[in-house]
């Protein structure tokens, strides 16, 4: 059975339109209907076949089945794309978001819908009968999304984290004091040092992360790292492994359990 519906179509335009996994993502958020799978469907669709490159996609979030008894529904919806991926490279690195690259990430998001794009929708929208809401003017947020993902083999987490950490060798870690608050995350063959700055359990499906609050909680895991990177453990695995200051530089990671 499909993840999100019992309408195969449906829950497959879902992952064309960035619905694609659990993970951070910032755009505008907004609601979308009331619609039926059907037109929702379509919608869809239609707006993904609009510009197949377009980084900005509509991502509805709707609980699982929330169509399958026919009825309209009206859903959250998040006009924007991925900030934070989860995944694991062929080497088993667990990719996490540099620190320096937020708030060129942030800028590129709210450049990417041009005034053609937004025409385009608001047409798309308009010839399959779905309200947009203030999805085309609303705050621009930053959303931790669960959802059905393949990282998990197309199941839905039961709790998504945010974290801030750094990441590294799980022979440069052994032994290394952790600043308060961080904890190993072991994964494959890589370690993340890190603190969850925000969290989505079950049964949520969403949480709003503020910007302000995110930009905070990474300069503090970056500040106390910084303290620990003094001490002489620390310097002993910088010299043994060949870190430089730059390889201290904390990430945004996404887990999911």
């Amino acid at each position: 059975m499909p993840a999100l519906s019992k309408h195969p179509g449906l829950d497959g335009v879902l992952r064309l339109n960035r619905l694609d996994g659990a993970g951070l993502y910032y755009g505008r958020r907004g609601r979308l209907g009331p619609v039926d799978a059907a037109r929702l469907e379509a919608f869809l669709l239609a707006w993904h076949e609009h510009d197949r490159r377009l980084r900005m996609g509509v991502i509805p979030v709707m609980a699982s089945g929330a169509f399958d008894d026919g009825r309209p529904r009206t859903v959250d919806a998040l006009l924007g794309d991925r900030m934070v991926d989860f995944g694991v490279d062929e080497d088993f690195v667990i990719p996490g978001t540099p620190r320096r690259l937020l708030g060129e990430l942030v800028a590129g998001k709210q450049a990417a819908m041009k005034p053609r794009d937004r025409a385009a929708l608001g047409a798309c929208a308009a010839d399959h009968g779905v309200g947009l809401g203030e999805l085309l003017d609303g705050p621009w947020t930053a959303l931790l999304v669960r959802a059905p993902t393949f990282a998990l083999g197309r199941r839905t987490p039961t709790h998504v984290e945010l974290l801030a950490g750094l990441g590294m060798r799980p022979r440069d870690a052994s032994g290394l004091p952790l600043p308060d608050g961080m904890t190993p995350w072991k994964s494959h063959e890589y370690v993340v040092v890190a603190r969850t700055l925000a969290e989505v359990r079950a049964p949520a499906l969403t949480a709003e992360v503020e910007l302000d609050e995110l930009h905070a909680g990474l300069a503090g895991a970056q500040a106390d790292i910084d303290a620990c990177a003094r001490g002489p453990a620390w310097q002993r695995m910088m010299a043994s492994a060949g870190w430089t200051e730059a390889d201290l530089e904390v990430k945004l990671y996404v887990r999911m359990t």
